[in-house]
């Protein structure tokens, strides 16, 4: 086969610019760290490096949902804190006005940091983050959580939020509650459970009173009827032999006989009863329906029966036991959500922790498939070097051969 001159150009050019283009792809992969310059030097590579890139930039975004759930979680954990600190005061100042030695002016003067604590407690409640979202306020976290109506007989604390509660995705299996609502922590708090006299019969100065909150609130949990309210009325009968029959008058299930004695006290359930009365004789009381009542408002109608100076003993020893079990019952409540934000954040740096070795292996097997191995590349930019080299000098040593060379 004959090879014009013009071939032996055309192949030692080509030859030579090969080389060149050999020769800067190892300096571009030296110069950038990366052996994938463009698809098409490893086309597997390159999709496996664009999902591997996008799973990575996903764990990002997921690692700064975290950082928001935790931040979210420990203020709100900071300010049920404070809430409960604060709680614990007003309980022992309620314990403290129990004293019966207290005048009504002793009464006046624990009630101002009371209405203190009252005041500190409700501001709480309308906590707000760093973008200036009410807490508490469920989806309605434009708007304070809980109103104060005020009015002549006094104020009234009052929930405006709704039962909603955000979540945030922090993996692709796991998301988390951001917040708790402030029905759910502060409405939603039992009132002192609580039994009235309904009737007697043949019995006088008939009364009953609860002696023992925790005994009473079993039994009226157990036999509180919401849908048929003759089930929440019970009978005390006097039978011969001195002895008193309870029953229920909607089941007729008898409840439990007990020993009597006209005019002296006796208890059932944490009850206690006291009632003239012979054989015969009877007394009806029944269940209170169950209230729900926030702390702000249990401290405020405390902070009003401290003021009031005409309140009857009687009235006001069951205002301070209305307090009492209030706030009981709300620091419960916040014991309760401060127990559950603790395993949200422990889920949380779980799911961190998982996350963030993820996105180790992730990039370590992105590096392997992209990035350039440096001792490698020095290896082939000699090699590249070299064969240049050689390609230069032989297309001057073809370009060089004519028959002129000869006849010279």
């Amino acid at each position: 086969m004959r090879i014009s001159t013009a071939q032996l150009y055309d192949r030692s050019i080509q030859a030579v610019l090969d080389n060149q283009g050999d020769l800067s792809d190892i300096q571009q992969q030296l110069a950038s760290g990366k052996k994938l310059l463009r698809p098409s030097d490893d086309p597997v590579g390159a999709a496996q490096v664009i999902r591997l890139t996008e799973e990575i930039d996903l764990i990002s975004q997921y690692k700064k949902n975290n950082n928001l759930v935790t931040n979210s979680l420990e203020q709100e954990e900071t300010v049920l804190s404070n809430i409960n600190t604060a709680l614990n005061r007003a309980r022992v100042l309620m314990i403290q006005a129990g004293n019966g030695i207290l005048n009504v002016d002793d009464r006046a003067a624990i009630s101002s940091e009371v209405k203190q604590i009252r005041d500190q407690v409700f501001d709480l409640m309308n906590s707000r983050n760093s973008a200036g979202e009410y807490i508490f306020a469920g989806y309605q976290s434009a708007s304070p959580a809980f109103g104060l109506n005020q009015s002549a007989t006094g104020n009234k604390y009052t929930y405006q939020g709704d039962d909603g509660f955000n979540q945030i995705r922090v993996s692709d299996t796991v998301k988390l509650q951001v917040n708790n609502n402030g029905k759910e922590v502060f409405e939603d708090v039992l009132a002192r459970l609580k039994a009235t006299l309904s009737s007697s019969v043949g019995a006088t100065s008939a009364s009953v009173k609860v002696s023992e909150q925790g005994n009473f609130d079993k039994f009226h949990k157990a036999n509180y009827d919401a849908v048929t309210p003759l089930n929440n009325e019970f009978q005390a009968t006097v039978l011969a032999g001195n002895q008193v029959q309870i029953s229920n008058v909607g089941t007729g299930q008898i409840l439990d006989t007990i020993d009597f004695a006209s005019g002296v006290p006796f208890s059932f359930r944490g009850l206690s009863f006291q009632f003239n009365g012979t054989v015969g004789a009877s007394v009806n009381f029944q269940l209170n329906t169950p209230e729900k009542q926030n702390i702000a408002e249990t401290l405020n109608n405390f902070v009003l029966a401290l003021n009031d100076r005409d309140i009857s003993e009687t009235d006001y020893q069951n205002a301070l036991s209305d307090a009492l079990v209030g706030t009981d019952n709300a620091m419960n409540k916040i014991g309760t959500a401060t127990s559950a934000i603790g395993g949200r954040l422990n889920v949380a740096e779980s799911v961190l922790n998982a996350t963030l070795d993820l996105e180790i292996t992730n990039k370590s097997a992105r590096s392997n498939i992209e990035d350039v191995d440096y001792a490698e590349a020095v290896s082939e930019l000699s090699r590249q070097e070299t064969a240049l080299e050689a390609a230069q000098a032989t297309f001057a040593r073809v370009t060089g051969t004519s028959l002129f060379d000869y006849i010279r």
